[in-house]
Order: structure tokens, then sequence, then C-alpha cells
């Protein structure tokens, strides 16, 4: 191993990383339906790693009221399927003065308002009439509520088992989603008074927890990953794999002309990528598997416990069984 490869796994080992759900392919598609989802946006709390929790607001199922919600960082993943007629019901928990304004980036809603004042619901409407991978959030509050955790993945699957769109060159092996977010403490402690201008995130998410609260994923050699990008953050990601390369299949649920791999992809605040990797039979540059990390790498002074400094960024490995 070359003294770069060597000084990469030590800066990896330093910073706030990110956490992969990875599904397995079973079953069959299943047959276009109505599906009706109910969410609330509530205040709560996140644990990001170890110790450090930080206060959020963010979506959670309804569970019948708004008072029994909790907060999760990122929001509950949404499932349908391609030709679902879906209704979402969004009901407005957060504290007094804050009018939530419900988006989807590529869906095409029915007619109707998008925001809820407090105390009130809005009801978005559509058919999830193209697969991909969508990034719903809240666009009030001037990115204010975003950035404080109101993000999720929408997942619209395609009718064919195994692909990720309408096309074979898109199938896939086994999935996972990867919900890129950010954190600063400082914002986060004072959402309506902060200047945005001085935004600097002290840690980078995936599905809500900083590295080393992430699990690894065990993926065999040969085994085609499909990687659903998400970036709920405020900031661009730059997401590299080490040892590894991945075919970029589509942006902003827009399938591509001409697929194309990279080793470094960056991923823009409030865009989706799907791109397979195929994980290789080599063995790994590091004991911990093939690293997918986030290239943004600076240090920062935010206090990232146990330090009084940390280095930005994320890492996530792929772990041969």
């Amino acid at each position: 191993m070359n003294a770069r490869v060597k000084t990469t796994i030590r800066r990896l080992a330093l910073l706030a990383g990110l956490t992969l759900a990875l599904v397995s392919l079973t079953g069959s598609s299943a047959t276009a339906a109505p599906q009706t989802i109910d969410l609330c946006a509530v205040p709560g709390t996140a644990t990001l790693t170890g110790s450090v929790t930080v206060p959020i607001w963010g979506f959670a199922l309804n569970p019948g009221s708004c008072a029994g919600a909790t907060a999760v960082l990122p929001g509950p993943m949404l499932d349908v399927h391609e030709g679902d007629a879906v209704t979402i019901n969004v009901t407005n928990a957060l504290p007094a003065g804050h009018t939530l304004a419900f988006e989807i980036a590529g869906i095409d809603f029915a007619p109707g308002p998008s925001e809820a004042a407090v105390g009130a619901t809005v009801t978005r409407s559509f058919t999830a009439s193209a697969p991909g991978t969508y990034l719903y959030s809240s666009a009030g509050g001037a990115g204010r509520q975003q950035a404080m955790g109101l993000y999720g993945a929408l997942i619209v699957r395609s009718n064919t088992t195994g692909q990720a769109y309408d096309t074979a060159t898109s199938a896939y092996d086994a999935e996972a989603t990867l919900v890129l977010g950010a954190v600063d403490p400082a914002f986060s402690a004072a959402p309506d008074t902060f200047d945005l201008t001085n935004y600097e995130a002290a840690y980078w998410l995936i599905n809500g927890k900083a590295y080393p609260d992430t699990a690894p994923v065990a993926a065999g050699a040969g085994t085609r990953v499909l990687l659903r990008y998400l970036n709920g953050g405020f900031d661009n990601s730059s997401m590299a794999l080490l040892g590894m390369h991945q075919r970029v299949l589509a942006r902003d649920a827009i399938l591509l002309g001409n697929p194309f791999d990279a080793t470094v992809e960056i991923i823009p605040a409030g865009a989706t990528e799907d791109s397979i990797a195929l994980v290789p039979s080599s063995a790994p540059p590091s004991a911990n598997g093939f690293a997918l990390f986030n290239r943004n790498l600076h240090v920062t002074n935010a206090p990232c416990a146990p330090s009084t400094s940390c280095a930005a960024g994320g890492m996530l490995t792929f772990v041969q069984p």
C-alpha cells in the first residue's frame, strides 16, 4: 500500500461518517395501487454519533396524532411502485410561526396548495409515473426547515423486479439508499436567528448518522449494488469510492442516455443520483473494506466530541463476506 493510500485511510478514520441501508432483491413487482401516506413535521432531537445530540425538525409517520410522533433524521423512506396513485398528507406540528411548504423535486403534483400553517394539514397527490429516486422536503423558512432536517427519500420502484428503471442496463442485485445530510450545531441551536451565510457543517451524514456509528455493508464479489444518493444537506457532497468504481445511471430520477464510470461523483445539494457499484474480487485497500467516502474534507473548529476539532466528511465500507 503506497503512502498516499495510507494517508487517505488515516484521514478517513477521523471523519464524521455515513450510514448505509442495504436491501437485497426479493419477491416480485407489486401491482399499481392507491397509496396514502400520513406524515407529521415535528421538532425533536437526533443523536449523530456517540453522545452528540442536536435539536432537529423532522418528519415522522403519523401514528394518528402528531402529539405521539417522533421526528427522525432523515424522514421515513417512502416506497411506492410505478403507476401508483399516491396521496401524501402532511400535518405541520412545528413551533409557532413556521409555515411548512412540502415539495418533491421532479414530481408533478395535482393542482392544490403546497403549504400548511402550524396545526394544519396539506395534501399532495400524484401518479408515480416514472421510476427513480426522489427527495422530499419542506422548502419553508427560505431553506432553514430543510437544513434543520425536514427531508427524506421517496423511491418509485420500476414494475420490473431487479431494475432501477425500465431498462436492462439498470439491473442490480442489491440496493442501498444513502440520504446525505449535514449538521452545523450552531445553526441547529438557533435556526430562526442564525446567519445562514455563516453555516459550516461539522457533521456530514448518511441516513442521519456520523462515522464511526455506521454499519459496514456485506456485499460479495461480483455483487451489483445500486447506490441511491439523495443530498438533503446544505452543501454539495463529492462521493468517492476507494478501490472501486461506480457507473452513474441517472440524475434527479432521469435516466442518462450515456451512463459513465466514475470514482468521484458530486451530488449537488437537493439533488439525487443513481449509480451501480460492482464489488471487485480484488483485495480491498483497507482492512475495513472498500470505502465510500465524502471527498469534501476540511478541518473545522466545531465541537466534535471527544476532540475539540474534526474533519468534516463521511465514510462507509463494503465488506466481502
